[in-house]
């Protein structure tokens, strides 16, 4: 079976470090922040962009203080 998308020259897989073999992962920001990635509905993207037009602050912003508030971690 070919391999396809392989082009000669090129490398064909970079090996990328699992999650779970850098314990020290570093901020992806100089805030101290960290990169996650969630999917979310429709509907719950829309209300997002609502309340953050509303409150005037990012939608990471509203994401981050909904999380603060549901587990209870105070600023």
């Amino acid at each position: 079976m070919p391999n396809v998308g392989f082009q000669p020259g090129y490398p064909r897989e970079v090996p990328r470090p699992r999650k779970d073999e850098s314990p020290d992962r570093k901020p992806a920001t100089t805030r101290g922040l960290i990169r996650e990635v969630s999917y979310l509905h429709a509907d719950e993207a829309a209300a997002l962009a609502k309340r953050a037009e509303q409150k005037r602050v990012s939608k990471s912003e509203v994401i981050r203080q909904a999380i603060r508030a549901y587990l209870g971690i105070e600023d």
